[in-house]
């Protein structure tokens, strides 16, 4: 009960980090593009991530294991995010996670497709819960979305980053059981960072842009909340339901309209404290289990590559 509880804790750690790097993201967003940007916040994250690793982690990665993680790696923290800071361009930070919330139902429907999660009402009404919430919050805003929501480019981008989002949850799931979360993720962020390097070169995008100082502050704490929240995102995955987890992205858009709401200096509104109940009523019933409800079943082979690699990662426990 413990663990879970933990990991349901570095979820909500991961959700509020989401929402405010969002905001940062709208205030470099104008002087840096997508790629770089992705670039900055990525480098800076692998190096939070890397320093831990190279002086505590002694887990090893068979090369076709090493290469499936990077794979994952470069969509979850590459394509994903190039795609996300596209369209947060155009769209606000409120509206950007808005949409990402609904991960969570992606996640759970393929995670039930695929066998990995057994379908639940509780779990169902508990997502749609929360992400009423979030829609409640920016009901009021309604006319700027709809001028903002115009843009049928931007919202495929970040749809597609919403898919790729739940695809990976799913994906992660089995070499999350094997190898501890720090070491996979630092693997699967190296892996992006590389990639991104080769498309700004590719496309001539600086790897250093022309920012102001206080865009710099906003890019450094981006990569810092990238850092620690993947690796919470990573060590919770390993421990509950991937749609749990997911499902608490919808911290992310509560975040962001409370920072921009401070950020604007204005009272906050009735719809805030509402939304606040909604969404956290929804990720309560979404990550309640029955009594006696039996554990997620264990990523096909699993338990398999635990027995062969279990002196790499203390046969694929997380360290408590």
């Amino acid at each position: 009960m413990t663990g879970h509880r933990s990991a349901t804790l570095a979820a909500a750690i991961t959700g509020v980090l989401v929402g405010a790097a969002m905001v940062s993201t709208r205030v470099v967003s104008p002087d840096a593009s997508p790629a770089t940007l992705a670039f900055l916040r990525y480098s800076i994250g692998l190096c939070v991530l890397g320093a831990p690793v190279l002086l505590l982690s002694r887990t090893r990665f068979p090369l076709k294991d090493a290469a499936a993680i990077s794979a994952i790696g470069i969509f979850q923290f590459a394509v994903l995010i190039v795609l996300l800071n596209y369209a947060l361009e155009t769209l606000s930070a409120a509206i950007c996670s808005l949409v990402f919330s609904t991960m969570p139902l992606f996640t759970m429907c393929l995670a039930i497709a695929l066998g990995h999660e057994a379908f639940r009402l509780g779990k169902l009404g508990g997502l749609v819960l929360a992400i009423c919430g979030v829609g409640f919050l920016l009901y009021s805003s309604t006319s700027a979305a709809g001028a903002q929501a115009s843009d049928p480019a931007a919202l495929a981008a970040l749809i597609g980053a919403t898919a790729i989002g739940a695809v990976c949850s799913i994906l992660y799931r089995p070499y999350l059981r094997r190898y501890p979360a720090l070491p996979t993720s630092s693997l699967a962020m190296c892996a992006a960072v590389v990639f991104l390097t080769g498309l700004c070169l590719a496309t001539g995008e600086p790897l250093a842009p022309s920012l102001s100082t206080v865009q710099w502050l906003n890019v450094g704490f981006i990569g810092l909340s990238s850092g620690l929240g993947y690796f919470c995102w990573l060590w919770a995955l390993a421990k509950i339901d991937a749609s749990q987890v997911v499902a608490f992205q919808a911290l992310g858009p509560v975040t962001a309209a409370a920072i921009e709401l401070a950020l604007s200096r204005q009272p906050p509104s009735w719809q805030l404290p509402v939304s606040i109940a909604l969404v956290g009523s929804g990720l309560l019933l979404a990550c309640l289990r029955p009594a006696g409800a039996p554990r997620a079943p264990a990523a096909s082979g699993g338990q398999g590559h635990q027995r062969q690699h279990g002196q790499h990662g203390n046969g694929g426990r997380q360290p408590q």
